[in-house]
C-alpha cells in the first residue's frame, strides 16, 4: 500500500513492467514543499527494495536516482537478497542479475512497484544485484 505525506494536488499516473504485463497506480506529486512517502517508506525520486515481501524487513536498497546510464551496485549485503521493490523515480529501471549491470535483466517502468519478486514470471525473488537507469522500458 502507498502511503503519502504531502501538502499539494497529486496526479495519478501509471506505469508497466515492460514485458511482464504489470501495472502499477504511482502518484506524482505537485508542490514545492511537498515530501512524498510511497511504498514501505520510499521517498519521492528513489529506488527502494527490501529483503522480505511487501515491503518489510531490511531495507537493503535507497538509492536516489540519477540521469540516465548511471549504475547504481546493490553490495555485498543486498546482493541476491531483495524480495520487494519499489521505483519512486520518474525514471526506468533495468534490474540485473549480475554486478556492472551485466546478464540478464528486467524493466521496472517509473512508479512502479512489486511487492512479491516470486511473483513474477520467470521469479525474480533474491536475484537483482545491480541496477541500471535507462530512458525507457
Amino acid at each position: 500500500m502507498k502511503r503519502r505525506i504531502k501538502s499539494g494536488a497529486a496526479m495519478a499516473g501509471a506505469a508497466v513492467i515492460a514485458g511482464l504485463g504489470l501495472t502499477a497506480g504511482p502518484a506524482q506529486a505537485e508542490g514545492e514543499f511537498e515530501t512524498e512517502f510511497m511504498a514501505g517508506g520510499c521517498a519521492s525520486g528513489y529506488v527502494c527494495g527490501w529483503q522480505d515481501t511487501d515491503y518489510d524487513g531490511d531495507k537493503l536498497v535507497n538509492w536516489r536516482v540519477g540521469g540516465v546510464g548511471t549504475t547504481y551496485e546493490i553490495g555485498r549485503s543486498g546482493d541476491n537478497a531483495i524480495s520487494s521493490i519499489s521505483n519512486e523515480s520518474s525514471r526506468a529501471l533495468r534490474l540485473y542479475a549480475n554486478d556492472g549491470a551485466t546478464g540478464a535483466y528486467f524493466c521496472l517502468g517509473a512508479g512502479a512497484d512489486v511487492r512479491n519478486l516470486s511473483g513474477l514470471e520467470p521469479s525474480r525473488n533474491n536475484w537483482i544485484e545491480s541496477i541500471r537507469v535507462v530512458s525507457a522500458c
